[in-house]
């Protein structure tokens, strides 16, 4: 695996943080002591084990999201390592935690790579933690995953070294705004974050109601902490929008929709992304119903919800493990991560950064949320997805709730016309 360390540090000098999108600098990079190692101190590596390290905001803001990242991967290592591992190396797994903060996260990567202790990296769940970071790893020439689902540190073709298989928030924009259209509605409403996914994927949403002629009544924004949105919702309420969508970031995905429904809104929302289980827990099951999403995949209450044989299985080792299933879909972006990576081994017969590049290419693989394929050669493995509506705690293909008389069901139940 090489090193480019003269040219990591010349980036190191002119990178700048001032824009990384967080006010907290913690004042080390050690992660949490009781489960977490110190980058500080480098592991070595040798031919009997391949080390991954990760970079996930495992306290802090966005928490919950990071976590179940943590447990996705874990979970894919345990049955990666009981079926002979990466080319009978045994995998071994560094959690780092950014504490929520882009600063701690490009400390963290700086260290892991001075130290030469990973042979690969799996980035945040968190865009601008990952968009900081993959500069110096992509110069590093190490081989890595990233988790965020934003667009833009995708965009740059430079970065060789980088894929996905988690969804590309992007792609799924436009295909938001034909679900909206699909429903009747003829104007939207948004909510967006500060953040690099939260704002990117708002815009491109924007984007793409302009071209296909459904109105924006306005769009509001909020900061990633943020917890009081009345201003908002009261900007929102009074241009009377069929729908509202919401560009947001995990944490504040709950509040927003338990405060918006106590003022009074009872219509449809959309969400950027599946409305996991942990944002229903804090708005309220009563009031998480009629959200729509475009999404690889859906959260599961149990795992007697889940019909698809290869999602149930995942579901099945993860209960058994963690007592629960996911409450957040990243446990699905860690784990889908950790079997592209496996199978790019697999293809490659190596463990060296630039085979694993090279076979990530050719790899085209089930995964939870459909098929992951790298073979188009952008570094994406998503690129299908279907469209759902949350009801009563149940996820549903909406092309069948409205079949069904859904539609019809939602205005009586809400009182709406529309």
């Amino acid at each position: 695996m090489k090193k480019k360390l003269a040219i990591l540090l010349a980036l190191i000098m002119v990178f700048s943080l001032a824009g990384c999108g967080s006010s907290s600098t913690p004042e080390s990079s050690s992660a949490a002591p009781d489960s977490q190692p110190s980058a500080e101190a480098p592991a070595t590596t040798d031919s009997a084990t391949f080390r991954i390290s990760t970079y996930l905001q495992l306290s802090g803001n966005n928490a919950e999201a990071g976590n179940n990242a943590k447990n996705g991967i874990d979970l894919a290592v345990k049955h990666i390592n009981e079926n002979g591992g990466f080319n009978g190396a045994t995998v071994v797994v560094d959690h780092y935690d950014t504490t929520g903060s882009t600063e701690e996260a490009v400390k963290v990567v700086q260290k892991v790579l001075e130290n030469n202790s990973a042979d690969a990296i799996i980035g945040s769940v968190n865009s601008n933690e990952v968009s900081a970071c993959i500069p110096y790893i992509n110069s590093a020439e190490v081989y890595n995953f990233g988790l965020g689902t934003s667009a833009t540190w995708m965009v740059d073709e430079s970065m060789i070294w980088t894929f996905r298989a988690s969804a590309n928030n992007n792609r799924i924009a436009p295909l938001d705004v034909d679900m909206i259209l699909d429903m009747g509605f003829q104007n939207v409403a948004i909510i967006s974050g500060t953040d690099d996914t939260g704002s990117s994927t708002a815009t491109a949403f924007q984007e793409a109601c302009e071209e296909k002629g459904l109105t924006v009544t306005t769009r509001q924004e909020c900061d990633t902490a943020d917890t009081d949105f009345s201003g908002q919702i009261s900007q929102i309420l009074a241009t009377d929008p069929d729908i509202i969508f919401m560009s947001l970031i995990g944490d504040t995905f709950g509040p927003f929709v338990k405060q918006l429904r106590n003022m009074g809104y009872t219509g449809m929302l959309a969400c950027k992304e599946c409305f996991s289980t942990a944002y229903q827990q804090v708005a309220g099951p009563e009031n998480s119903n009629y959200i729509a999403y475009v999404y690889p995949y859906v959260p599961y209450n149990s795992v007697d919800e889940c019909n698809i044989p290869y999602m149930r299985s995942m579901l099945e080792a993860y209960s058994a493990d963690y007592g629960k299933t996911p409450t957040h879909e990243s446990a699905y972006r860690g784990y889908d991560t950790m079997m592209a990576m496996w199978e790019a081994s697999k293809i490659a017969g190596s463990n060296e950064s630039d085979a694993l590049r090279e076979a990530t290419h050719k790899v085209k693989i089930e995964g939870l949320g459909g098929t992951l394929d790298y073979t188009n050669g952008d570094r994406e493995g998503y690129s299908a997805f279907n469209t759902f509506i949350l009801v009563d705690g149940q996820n549903i293909l909406l092309d069948e709730w409205l079949a069904s008389g859904g539609y019809e069901a939602y205005k009586a139940d809400t009182g709406r016309d529309r």
